[in-house]
């Protein structure tokens, strides 16, 4: 519930940054960096956090970091010039607890169930964020702008109350780090994870993952408002059908995972978002927008079969190499990979200045990265 409220407000501020973004002078690039400032924090701070929480336990952590992120949430509706809002959105990254929640995950569920696990935090994750863009499309089409933020500091509070209340006096990893003087809050733990091959090619396709995670959503809104002259609101319905489809995709792959392992479906989406790119090769034919939403909705499936098969490698490769090191295996890869998100708005979103198409002809690219690594270096056990 914690991950859903977190990314119901995430998409919620999504839904109407654009229009913020205009209504102080913005352009399309200080729009990717506002989008990608968020993230840059996120990355810096994932690591310490997911650190610590092996050290001190996940709850302390997670409680400390969605105060920080409550913190700077109230600092941007406050915002009144792109630079103060740029900064706000960097303090409110800085309370990157995400990790942690993905490591509680991971504490919860014993190794035979980690697809499970993921497949349901991936799940809830996608529900929330779903249920967000309904939201956006009528704070930001009905309110003030920065209503959005308001939305959001609502959601990071419940957050916060669901959290203290369910984790009281159930937080595995205080024992484990008690019992493992070893472990310390040092590079040493990365150092020792990063010996491990499948780890290290795991944490390259996370990291072309959480890139494309990174910019795609914001990219389409943008489409959809400056490209198609679509308002807010029929942009907000228009991504809560995508995410839907995305959802329900979320929850198949979860199911074939336990059926056919997380490698092989994993492929089938990265074979999904690289041949529904073609199209885009063709772009007066593409950029019609009926097609246009079909393109999209299925590049969506192949990255909803994606999603929860690398959080589940993840786990699988930390589990068989170094158990005790979930939370900082975990927060290491969140934290390159929110460095890849957030250097993704301020990269791809521009492009689309040079070419609409641009930015899906990167993702073809990536998608040929990730299945010469699948093929011929992910082990076949996974």
């Amino acid at each position: 519930m914690a991950t859903a409220f977190r990314s119901m407000g995430m998409s919620i501020v999504q839904v109407g940054l654009p229009s913020f973004n205009t209504s102080l002078g913005g352009s399309l690039t200080s729009y990717g960096i506002i989008v990608g400032m968020f993230s840059v924090t996120q990355c810096i701070f994932q690591y310490p956090f997911a650190a610590a929480s092996d050290k001190l336990g996940r709850r302390k952590i997670i409680l400390l970091g969605m105060l920080i992120y409550l913190i700077g949430t109230l600092l941007c509706f406050t915002a009144q010039n792109l630079v103060q809002l740029i900064i706000y959105r960097a303090f409110q990254g800085a309370g990157a607890y995400s990790s942690i929640l993905q490591a509680v995950v991971g504490d919860i569920y014993k190794k035979d169930q980690h697809s499970k696990g993921m497949g349901y935090h991936a799940l809830y994750m996608n529900i929330g964020y779903f249920l967000g863009f309904v939201l956006g499309g009528f704070i930001s089409s009905f309110f003030d702008f920065r209503s959005i933020f308001l939305a959001q500091g609502l959601l990071i509070c419940v957050s916060f109350t669901i959290i203290f209340i369910v984790l009281k006096g159930k937080d595995k990893s205080e024992t484990t780090a008690n019992r493992n003087n070893s472990i310390n809050f040092s590079m040493t733990n990365i150092r020792i994870l990063l010996k491990d091959s499948q780890y290290v090619l795991t944490l390259l396709f996370n990291c072309v993952r959480w890139f494309i995670f990174g910019f795609i959503t914001a990219y389409l809104i943008w489409i959809f408002q400056n490209s198609f002259g679509l308002s807010d609101i029929i942009s907000s319905y228009l991504m809560l059908g995508i995410l839907a489809l995305y959802v329900v995709s979320i929850y198949v792959a979860s199911k074939l995972i336990d059926r056919y392992g997380s490698r092989k479906i994993s492929m089938v989406g990265q074979v999904i978002v690289l041949g529904f790119g073609i199209p885009f090769f063709f772009k007066d034919f593409a950029l019609i927008l009926p097609i246009f939403l079909v393109i999209i909705s299925f590049i969506g499936i192949g990255i909803a079969f994606i999603d929860p098969a690398g959080n589940t490698i993840l786990l699988e490769v930390i589990e068989d190499s170094q158990p005790d090191l979930k939370g900082s295996g975990i927060g290491f890869n969140n934290a390159i990979g929110f460095f890849c998100g957030a250097i993704a708005p301020m990269i791809m979103i521009p492009l689309g200045d040079i070419d609409i198409a641009l930015p899906f002809y990167v993702i073809m690219v990536m998608m040929i990265f990730c299945l010469a690594i699948f093929q011929f270096k992910i082990d076949k056990k996974y």
